[in-house]
């Protein structure tokens, strides 16, 4: 089960770079450089995951894989605002702690057709990390997307488990927007 469980993701990261090579060979920019940042992600999510800690570089590098992936959607209607400051060496993380907030921005946030709003700003010192979020609510017109609220919930548990009076998590929405706040002390 565990040779397996190695071979089947091993299987697709090569279907994926197939893929990626064709889109190359026909010219589909866009569909090549999704496909690349899709693997990326995955890989990070099959080989990361299953640690208590990571280093936040990695955890960096798959926000900014997620978010270049989720611009290549993006029209000129989506006004969007990513700041990344401080120095990220030497400093731990929980694996997927920060990406279902980013998550919910892009997923709550973008309509296409409508003026989108999407602000997300991480600020790193020595001792803290704070992520701001804020997105303006459009109509989404995807039934698929449901309200599960299960990716906000889950982080919240596992905030609570793993950083213990360690963090601060503020969320506020109103009718037209919706704001994040989290610090997490390290």
């Amino acid at each position: 089960n565990y040779l397996l469980a190695q071979i089947n993701p091993h299987f697709l990261f090569n279907a994926l770079n197939s893929i990626y090579t064709l889109s190359i060979k026909e010219n589909a920019q866009n569909a090549s450089t999704a496909l690349l940042k899709l693997s990326g992600l995955m890989r990070y999510v099959i080989t990361e995951t299953n640690r208590n800690s990571i280093p936040l570089e990695k955890e960096i590098a798959c926000l900014n894989d997620f978010i270049d992936l989720q611009k290549l959607r993006l029209t000129s209607n989506v006004q969007l605002s990513y700041v990344v400051s401080g120095n990220t060496s030497h400093k731990q993380i929980a694996p997927m702690l920060l990406i279902p907030f980013v998550e919910n921005a892009f997923k709550h946030g973008v309509n296409p057709d409508d003026n989108s709003e999407i602000q997300i700003k991480i600020d790193i010192t020595e001792d803290a990390l704070t992520m701001d979020i804020h997105n303006n609510k459009v109509v989404v017109n995807n039934d698929t997307i449901g309200k599960s609220g299960l990716g906000i919930a889950n982080a919240k548990n596992r905030l609570n488990l793993l950083y213990p009076n360690k963090h601060n998590l503020h969320i506020s929405e109103t009718d037209h927007s919706f704001d994040v706040t989290l610090k997490l002390l390290f």
